[in-house]
């Protein structure tokens, strides 16, 4: 059992005397509801390695065999996608807090508008204070009439958040990592000789992408040839292994990666990659 120490307000006496604060000691039993329960505490060194992305202990080295085909469609034998990425209990939430900031810094802030003092016109009073039976007024511009100013209206506003940028680099290797069901690697994206819609339209058929479906297109450099035929495609989206989007990664149905920029994820993103130096 234990003491606790409850204070009491009496009521104010009949004879308009002061009122005074009792203090009232109570021994209740533990097993009151009443009593306040202290939960035992977890070690620090029990809980928080397990709560912290980037940390050994939250961390897993995952290989998974991708599809691997030749330019004209037909199979070339598999290839190897091993980085390093979280483990099941934080990656959740870790994606989801990169995808939330990718998004979000996306947003250009620019919405305004216009308050009574910035509004043009409006400096002279519409008409006299008294004698007309109106309400009183003393601009044109008032935020109750047509034309007048915005109350509590948007500014322009910085809506960037920032992430760590090992936590950016570990949530974008689970994510290509998570991708890996849907990944097929091409041999060579070079030989997109004329930049044509319709051929790159074919090339995406035989390599799997089935019509309808979104794609993510990733190549090792920049290619013009790649990005012109692409781009008048709604449902492709196609970059270079320097501007992956993880929201991008996590959308697209099928992920189209080169040979090249494989090797290079691989490199970069690896249990001993450059991600992590």
């Amino acid at each position: 059992s234990f003491v606790l120490i409850r204070f009491s307000l009496a009521a104010r006496l009949r004879d308009s005397r002061d009122s005074h604060l009792s203090l009232t000691l109570l021994s209740l039993p533990r097993a009151s509801s009443l009593a306040t329960r202290t939960v035992p505490r977890t070690p620090f060194e029990n809980r928080a390695v397990a709560a912290v992305p980037g940390r050994s202990a939250c961390v897993q080295a995952l290989a998974a065999d991708v599809a691997k085909v030749s330019f004209d469609g037909a199979a070339s034998g598999t290839a190897v996608l091993d980085l390093k990425t979280a483990s099941p209990d934080v990656a959740k939430g870790l994606v989801h807090k990169y995808v939330v900031m990718v998004r979000q810094n996306a947003r250009r802030g620019t919405a305004s508008t216009l308050t009574k003092s910035e509004v043009r016109g409006g400096g002279r009073k519409p008409f006299k204070q008294k004698g007309t039976g109106n309400a009183r007024a003393g601009s044109s511009r008032t935020p109750l009439k047509p034309g007048g100013g915005v109350i509590f209206g948007p500014k322009p506003k910085d809506w960037s958040i920032k992430m760590n940028k090992k936590e950016r680099r570990l949530a974008m290797a689970t994510a290509i990592q998570s991708a890996s069901g849907a990944m097929i690697v091409v041999d060579d994206l070079a030989k997109v000789a004329t930049p044509k819609t319709k051929a790159m339209g074919e090339a995406l058929k035989a390599w799997g992408v089935a019509e309808g479906e979104k794609a993510y297109l990733i190549t090792k450099d920049a290619s013009a040839n790649v990005t012109l035929a692409t781009r008048n495609m709604a449902r492709v989206v196609q970059t270079d292994i320097t501007h992956l989007n993880v929201y991008d990664v996590l959308n697209a149905d099928k992920v189209v990666v080169e040979e090249s920029a494989l090797q290079y994820i691989n490199d970069f993103y690896g249990a001993e990659g450059g991600a992590w130096a």
